[in-house]
């Protein structure tokens, strides 16, 4: 019947497989294929992409190895702690040459005048420029001296307390020291001349170092220093 050959061609057009050959972009009349959608830009290395997380553990922040100095204002702090140190002292000799010798007491006082500005003036700054701090991969050293050179070196895996103290000068110059308490034989140690803005950086970055120190140590290593 007519109705039949309709409804066969009916059901030959639905059955047709549905290939990606047979999906056609639609398009409106008179234009043609719509142009591929461009892939997005790579993004650059100043751009604000996020960073990785995961730095591991060779970019660890914190300061490096590198020899330090002490902060400037340190010569200042020892030229005022040796002046207000020799004023008793340097009186009471002056006085002594004047009312023990017979005529000598203006040589003793030259000889006390040439002490003082040597220990004011000049000495404060040698002991500066012999002043050196470093954080070594083991421990923190210490080397100071202009007569005699000393070193102290403090294991990390040693160090049981860091203390951050300031005297009145050194509050009014913004100075800080670290007093180092450890268990080895030397007791402590102290760094002296660090701007006072910096000392809670230096001292968390030693506790930071004793912590994995003495994690990474087994006991019977830790007692034998």
């Amino acid at each position: 019947m007519h109705t039949g050959g309709a409804y066969g061609a009916l059901v030959s057009h639905d059955t047709h497989p549905c290939t990606p050959e047979a999906i056609v972009p639609a398009t409106s009349p008179g234009s043609g294929p719509r142009p591929p959608v461009p892939p997005p830009p790579p993004v650059s290395a100043g751009s604000d992409a996020p960073a990785p997380t995961d730095v591991g553990p060779h970019l660890r922040p914190g300061l490096d190895d590198r020899e330090r100095e002490l902060a400037p204002a340190i010569v200042t702090a020892w030229r005022i702690s040796a002046a207000l140190g020799w004023l008793l002292p340097g009186l009471v000799l002056t006085v002594l040459g004047f009312v023990l010798t017979d005529g000598w007491g203006w040589l003793v006082l030259a000889a006390v005048a040439a002490l003082v500005v040597f220990s004011v003036v000049f000495y404060p700054g040698l002991r500066y420029r012999r002043w050196r701090w470093q954080l070594t991969e083991l421990a923190i050293e210490l080397r100071f001296g202009v007569l005699v050179r000393t070193q102290e070196t403090v294991p990390y895996f040693r160090i049981q307390q860091i203390d951050i103290t300031a005297g009145p000068v050194d509050r009014l110059l913004g100075l800080a020291s670290l007093q180092v308490t450890s268990a080895s034989a030397s007791g402590s140690a102290t760094l002296p001349g660090i701007a006072a803005d910096h000392a809670p950086e230096v001292r968390a970055e030693l506790l930071a170092r004793a912590a994995a120190a003495v994690g990474e140590h087994p006991g019977d290593l830790r007692d034998a220093v």
